[in-house]
């Protein structure tokens, strides 16, 4: 049997979408059965991946019966069509296969798929965990109906508050204790102890972080005592070590005191023994070596070159002694460096490591009352079922259900994700079926969520061992490993379609030399040896242009060679070549020539694509465009947070929160007549606007609203949801005259009406949900918008675009400075006690301890990741690359020969490396053209920008005039007709007509909470009441999982008069009514049930029950209905 699991590398630009499409359709058209389409799982990394792809199955299957194509358009599906043909004939070479006969299975499945579309198994792969996890709740121990929470950062903040308001009412308490220690050392270390909150709810994104579930998971048996025992035990060992230093290199440097001896006396100095003994005597770095005091003991060479007969003799006089010690020193250095050394790496993060278990506590408190389980949770709660049974149960029905596992972007999986697949995987294999994975490890880089690139080389070349050995429960999935590993065959996609030929050649050639470079990074070499070095096709196009370029050095005034730059004589708008420009200022006006020479070549706007390392720089480059009078598509461009039409809204939210906030009157009315008038308000408006604005009474700032045409009644907005007085707004203001936002409108629209359904429509805390997550609200790009698109590399992978110039190329390659890393300790280490895992910041030093090797690999890995972020941008361009470095320390000679020395620190120093190695450099030359492409433009096609259509009104209505209520209304609540105490009785009515059992009662009441139904303080009070009702002796039985409950079930008549009793509980062959009503009782009541219990005897129910409870009084009536005869009695 062949080999069913392919590993498909797939290069940039290589047609991976379309190498997936057609294994698509060959599995689902391999056969005559329709419906097989339902046995294929593909999994994707995005929504708009699984979008594309789902839109390229259906448009392939329409298009292979569509008479109506283009010559071009027809010629692809026929290609398609063939393929797919030609590739079932050798999969399966014992069936017969055709193109008619495949054309009429695609007809048929196109229907089949339109039909039953919820069966199109085409989904990223949170979406498809997330299908799994609802499935099984349950045995997953997740709430029923639960919300799944994707924001991380509210979630760790209001984790950490809830801590500190604990600690607040807690003060002598072992948390207390730690917190405050944690933030004395801040203070100690010069660090401001005011950003404590901001630095736990950093540090408590490690509990949702899949990178480091499994150290994480180590602490969890820890308690704040034990972390402080283990504290004390390092701080005692620590200070014993450096005591024992300081002595010894004391006694030496009192000993050359005493002699009358000067550090110039001896050899090297205060560079030599003196210096060493001088290091020891003020600091502990049990790394540090000094060669000269080395050669001064073991090859004796003691003195100064000008040193006396005198001054020689008092060295004489305490050589031994300073040898003895210099011994000593060495020998605690030996014994201790590593253990001294990495826990002064794991001290300093004790503190918060200790609070992260009280972090975490706080965070269950939390999802647990708003009934969420955050995104992260999934493939965690699933791992510890995969791991621990041979055969998942969670996933049996599912083994059955799917026959092809097709998994997209798999560089970008994590372990866990992968891990929690394998079993399905595997069950496919075991029958025979096909799976495949695609993906580049060159284009991982997403490993700060979780993403590992080693997966996919592993599997690719076949070694599979490397993926469970040294991993926790390693054993559980060696077997599924062993399963898969006779299966694997690997493949590779070497053809680049999308950029021309220069362009490929000079990324190949690049690449090959930075692998080259750095043999000592065997997992680098690995990604991009020649089995990934890509090929042009013979039908690619040529032409490419690809220029290098580097900015002035802040620190010179230089004149450069701009010969080869494009309109050089232009490029600097503001500046001569003398002046000293800042690399910035110098970077944004590269860019700006570069735009200009496409827009002179005949390329438009949106062929144009500017791609960043930072959003920081993308901001920057933005800003300086928009300044330039350019339109552009950035990450700010898109926010809703920068459209004037939301932040007059937002404005107006805050007056109606607070309307004696001056501020908030000042904004508002600021932006309602530079909005609305599209001009900033003259001086003599200001004043006005100020005036309006001090006033203490709010109904002046209304009146002026009036005064100005928008008639806002603040009365009204009251009674109003939050998504009404949106609507309101943006008719009062005809926001939508303002064609250019009404997209951030509707986006915002639909941001109100999410976060009301899942929330409250309480506008306070609205406005704090928008202060926090206001940063990350966008709308999505638009399409056939003619605009430079500038962004990150990160947003750029999977698009393409003619021209593409990567600005600020001197990223870093190293860890970042405060970067943390997780580590396991060896079980052999006693000195950490029951520390199983450390925090430890990235450092040289982490060399000399335990984490040497993970320490080595963790600097490997970020300089792949660094490396494939430059890879993917690179990858980006059709026609032409521009890169800008930074010319600081390499345009001078000097300089950048000193630069070639050692490891290459950042980007630009492994461009000018590959200059060098090509014979291209020249000293103080500025642009590179490494190859020279078309002048022009070959193809316009892309100028054509679809018509515009504006939308000049929005379509909603003002409920408020158009409804009018009952005497007695059908809301749940009237609240300005019923008392204060008639109101809570209505509000307990509606709790138990959503209480299906006693055990629900904590989620309905959290839920009308949120619903803003009721409020936190009601909720206790409330619940006091209901727990009096579903704990009555007589009726406690209906409110339990014994009996089958229908809530308000509507019953219609044959004069379809609709009737809805309060609880309808099926309880064996027994139908049982109830009802909750408010005293007195009455007759009006009674005879409302009875109404009810006929249409269930004309329904066929033989026994029916009734139950009259009255709040308040906590009467009970109860009778059973039987025809004519009937007991009424008191059931207390």
């Amino acid at each position: 049997m062949s080999p069913n699991f392919k590993i498909l590398s797939s290069s940039a630009g290589s047609g991976k979408t379309y190498t997936l499409t057609k294994e698509y359709l060959k599995l689902a058209l391999h056969t005559s059965d329709p419906d097989y389409y339902r046995s294929i799982l593909a999994i994707t990394f995005t929504n708009d991946a699984a979008a594309e792809m789902k839109e390229r199955i259906l448009g392939a299957l329409r298009n292979f019966n569509d008479p109506n194509l283009s010559e071009g358009e027809r010629e692809k599906s026929e290609d398609l069509l063939d393929k797919i043909v030609d590739e079932l004939l050798q999969r399966y070479p014992g069936e017969s296969f055709d193109k008619e006969q495949i054309r009429q299975r695609a007809g048929r499945l196109f229907t089949q798929i339109l039909y039953n579309y919820s069966d199109f198994s085409v989904s990223t792969i949170d979406s498809f965990v997330n299908k799994i996890v609802q499935a099984f709740t349950k045995e997953l121990n997740i709430p029923y109906n639960f919300e799944v929470d994707l924001d991380s950062q509210t979630l760790v903040t209001t984790a950490v508050q809830l801590l500190l308001d604990k600690v607040s009412n807690r003060k002598d308490d072992l948390l207390s204790e730690t917190l405050e220690h944690y933030a004395l050392e801040k203070a100690r270390e010069g660090r401001s102890w005011n950003t404590l909150a901001d630095d736990l709810a950093d540090f408590a994104k490690n509990l949702l972080n899949e990178q480091v579930y499994e150290a994480v998971t180590d602490l969890q048996s820890l308690t704040l005592e034990d972390f402080r025992e283990i504290r004390q035990q390092l701080k005692t060992l620590q200070e014993g070590i450096l005591a024992a230093l300081q002595e010894d290199a004391g006694k030496a440097l009192q000993a050359i005191e005493q002699a009358g001896l000067a550090p110039a006396d001896f050899y090297q100095g205060a560079r030599g023994l003196y210096g060493y003994f001088s290091k020891f005597n003020r600091e502990a770095d049990l790394t540090y070596a000094n060669n000269y005091a080395r050669q001064t003991v073991e090859e004796d060479k003691w003195y100064a070159g000008k040193a006396s007969s005198a001054t020689k003799t008092q060295i004489d006089g305490i050589r031994q002694l300073l040898t003895d010690l210099y011994y000593n020193i060495e020998s605690i250095k030996e014994q201790y460096a590593g253990t001294f050394t990495l826990i002064s790496a794991v001290v300093p993060h004790l503190y918060k490591v200790s609070v992260l278990n009280e972090l975490e506590k706080c965070l269950q408190e939390i999802k647990l009352d708003r009934n969420t389980v955050h995104i992260s949770e999934f493939n965690k709660r699933i791992i510890d079922i995969v791991l621990k049974e041979p055969v998942p149960f969670i996933y049996e029905r599912l083994g059955e259900k799917y026959n092809h596992i097709l998994i997209d972007e798999f560089q970008d999986t994590s372990v866990l994700q992968w891990n929690n697949l394998l079993p399905l995987v595997d069950n496919a294999l075991a029958s025979g079926h096909f799976s495949m994975v695609v993906g580049d490890a060159k284009q991982a880089i997403y490993r700060w969520r979780g993403g590992e690139m080693e997966q996919i080389l592993h599997l690719y070349k076949n070694n599979t061992h490397l993926l469970y050995e040294n991993r926790r429960h390693g054993h559980m999935i060696r077997e599924r490993y062993e399963s898969v590993r006779e299966n694997l065959a690997p493949d590779v996609l070497q053809q680049n379609f999308r950029s021309r030929r220069e362009i490929i050649e000079f990324n190949n050639k690049l690449f090959t030399y930075f692998s080259e470079q750095h043999k000592l990074y065997g997992t680098f070499t690995s990604i991009y040896d020649e089995d990934f070095v890509q090929e042009a096709p013979a039908s690619g196009k040529t032409g490419g242009h690809v220029q290098i370029m580097f900015t002035y050095p802040d620190d010179l005034n230089y004149k450069y060679d701009l010969s080869c730059c494009v309109r050089s004589e232009s490029l600097y708008d503001n500046y001569t070549h003398e002046q000293e420009l800042s690399y910035d200022a110098s970077t944004l006006n590269m860019v700006l020539e570069l735009v200009r020479q496409g827009e002179a070549d005949g390329y438009t706007l949106k062929d144009m694509a500017v791609l960043c390392r930072t959003n920081a720089k993308s901001k920057l480059i933005a800003n300086f465009l928009k300044e330039k009078q350019y339109d552009i598509i950035s990450q700010d461009s898109l926010s809703l947070q920068f459209a004037e039409v939301i932040n007059l809204i937002i404005a107006m939210f805050r007056v109606f929160n607070r309307p004696n906030d001056t501020l908030a009157k000042s904004e508002a009315l600021y932006l309602i007549h530079t909005v609305t008038t599209g001009r900033v308000p003259t001086t003599e408006l200001a004043q006005t606007i100020a005036r309006i604005s001090n006033q203490t009474d709010r109904q002046l700032f209304f009146d002026y609203l009036r005064e100005v045409g928008y008639d806002v009644k603040e009365r009204e907005t009251g009674n109003l949801s939050i998504y009404e007085l949106t609507e309101q707004l943006i008719r009062i203001f005809n926001l939508l005259g303002h064609n250019n936002e009404c997209e951030y409108l509707f986006r915002f629209l639909d941001l109100v009406l999410e976060y009301s359904l899942k929330n409250s429509n309480n506008l306070n805390n609205f406005l704090a949900y928008w202060d926090v997550q206001k940063e990350k609200l966008s709308i999505n790009t638009p399409k056939d918008r003619n605009a430079i698109t500038i962004t990150s590399i990160h947003k750029a992978k999977g698009l393409a675009y003619p021209i593409v110039i990567v600005p600020f190329a001197d990223w870093s390659t190293e860890p970042q400075t405060h970067a943390l890393m997780w580590s396991r300790l060896s079980d052999n280490n006693k000195v950490m006690g029951k520390l199983r895992s450390v925090a430890v910041n990235i450092s040289a030093r982490l060399e000399h301890t335990e984490l040497a090797k993970q320490y080595n690999t963790e600097i490997e890995k970020t300089f792949i990741e660094n490396l494939n972020m430059l890879y993917v941008a690179l990858t980006r361009p059709k026609d032409r690359l521009y890169l800008i470095g930074n010319g600081k320390d390499l345009l001078e000679e000097r300089k950048a020969l000193k630069a070639l020395e050692g490891t290459a620190k950042n980007v630009s120093h492994l461009l000018h490396r590959y200059l060098v190695a090509e014979n291209l450099w020249e000293p103080g030359k500025l642009c590179y053209q490494v190859y020279a492409g078309e002048a022009r433009k070959q193809n316009s096609g892309s100028q054509e920008i679809g018509p515009a259509y504006a939308l000049d009104f929005l379509q909603t209505n003002d409920w408020a005039q158009r409804l009018q209520l009952k005497q007695h209304a059908n809301n749940v609540f009237d609240f300005e007709t019923q008392t204060e105490q008639r109101i809570q009785n209505k509000k307990l009515h509606y709790a138990l007509s959503r209480i299906l059992t006693a055990a629900q009662l904590d989620d309905v009441l959290r839920q009308m909470v949120y619903q803003g139904i009721i409020s936190d303080r009601e909720k206790l009070s409330l619940k006091e009441r209901l727990l009096e009702v579903v704990n009555h002796p007589k009726i406690s039985h209906y409110f339990s999982e014994a009996v089958i409950v229908e809530h308000e079930k509507e019953l219609l008549d044959a004069r379809a008069y609709l009737y809805k009793p309060d609880r309808v509980v099926f309880d064996g062959d027994q139908v049982v009514l109830m009802e909750f009503k408010l005293p007195p009782p009455l007759e009006e009541h009674r005879n409302k049930l009875d109404h009810y219990a006929v249409r269930f005897k004309q329904l066929g129910y033989e026994k029916v029950k009734c139950l009259l409870y009255y709040f308040d009084t906590e009467e009970l009536y109860e009778w059973s209905y039987g025809g004519k005869s009937q007991q009424i009695g008191l059931a207390l």
